[in-house]
């Protein structure tokens, strides 16, 4: 598995973990409390990667997703037809 892969494999998990877990802060008595694993390298991903993450201006997060998505930077421009 590519580093990318794996880096994006694991940043959305994590990040979809916290969605769940502010919508059960948000809303306790809909929710059930959700199994969470446990060792360093999920406390790693759910207590520094998700904060500083979500720390981060959606325009220069928007930027990181650009170019760790396309190889090179050689990010495709798609024509519009009216």
């Amino acid at each position: 598995m590519a580093f990318g892969h794996w880096l994006r494999k694991n940043a959305e998990k994590h990040l979809q973990e916290a969605a769940a877990d502010d919508l059960m802060s948000r809303y306790p008595e809909s929710c059930e409390k959700p199994y969470r694993e446990k060792g360093l390298d999920h406390f790693f991903w759910r207590n520094i990667f998700v904060p500083v993450y979500l720390m981060i201006p959606w325009s220069i997060r928007k930027k990181i997703i650009l170019a760790s998505s396309y190889p090179g930077g050689k990010r495709p421009h798609w024509k519009k037809y009216n």
